[in-house]
């Protein structure tokens, strides 16, 4: 199994939980906006970020994880204008060395490999934003090569039927 990621839940627990319940993933990352008491079950056991929604507490606005030889720069997006262009938070991850980059804020599922690096937004379970379900994402690693990783992105729509538009297979540099 790979690691699940969602983001921008404002405030849903049971539909969170279902999800978490449905995928068991081994980590489970929230790129911030959850809206609720973060030692609140099942939040308490994932690896979230804080988001502009979220009232302040000691959840991190940024957090760096090593994963199975990744490198995963998790945030929420609005701290790098990522409404406009990911470029800041191209830099960031150069900065910090990550190969794989989490964020939300926008609510627009998408992922695509920049420069070697993967940016992959989850899009939200409960307000989509540019899709016209709720969604989530898994990450597997497939396959490592010398010249790098090769990872698989699948999508679910709220109900955990997979997504057919979005995702897929990239390459990027480990």
């Amino acid at each position: 199994m790979g690691i699940l990621i969602m983001s921008d839940t404002h405030g849903l627990v049971r539909e969170v939980k279902e999800v978490v319940e449905r995928h068991k993933a081994e980590m489970v990352f929230h790129c911030g906006d959850y809206c609720v008491d973060h030692q609140r079950e099942p939040f308490s056991e994932m690896k979230l970020v804080k988001g502009n929604c979220d009232l302040p507490s000691n959840v991190p606005a940024e957090r760096l994880t090593s994963w199975k030889g990744l490198s995963i720069l998790q945030t929420h997006g609005h701290l790098f204008g990522v409404k406009s262009s990911l470029l800041r938070l191209h830099y960031r991850a150069e900065e910090t060395g990550a190969n794989v980059v989490l964020f939300g804020h926008s609510h627009v599922p998408g992922c695509a490999v920049e420069r070697d690096i993967l940016f992959l937004n989850p899009g939200s379970l409960q307000l989509p934003r540019g899709y016209d379900d709720p969604t989530y994402a898994i990450l597997e690693k497939v396959e490592e090569k010398s010249a790098g990783v090769v990872v698989r992105v699948t999508y679910y729509d709220h109900k955990g039927k997979p997504a057919q538009k979005l995702g897929g297979t990239f390459s990027m540099r480990s």
